[in-house]
């Protein structure tokens, strides 16, 4: 992020929040499940900035909400490391 933004001691606070997201929908553990969410939540995000920009950070966690609703240990997560 830095050389997109001034360099500060929380340059990285926003973005955290959002890569936590994209780490929960994708499974805990899994490196293609984090791939495929970072490309959902980037769709998401893009399509929200687009069509609701006040919504757009909302967006991304509805989903998450989502995705655990229908596989509480995200989309390419096992269920062993759910227990």
């Amino acid at each position: 992020a830095a050389p997109m933004r001034a360099v500060n001691p929380l340059m990285g606070a926003d973005l955290i929040i959002v890569v936590f997201a994209v780490v929960v929908i994708g499974g805990l553990g899994s490196v293609f499940g984090s791939v495929a969410a970072g490309f959902a939540v980037g769709l998401v995000s893009a399509l929200g900035n687009f069509y609701v920009p006040a919504l757009s950070q909302t967006l991304v966690f509805i989903l998450m909400a989502a995705v655990l609703l229908w596989r509480p240990a995200g989309l390419f997560g096992r269920e062993e490391a759910f227990r």
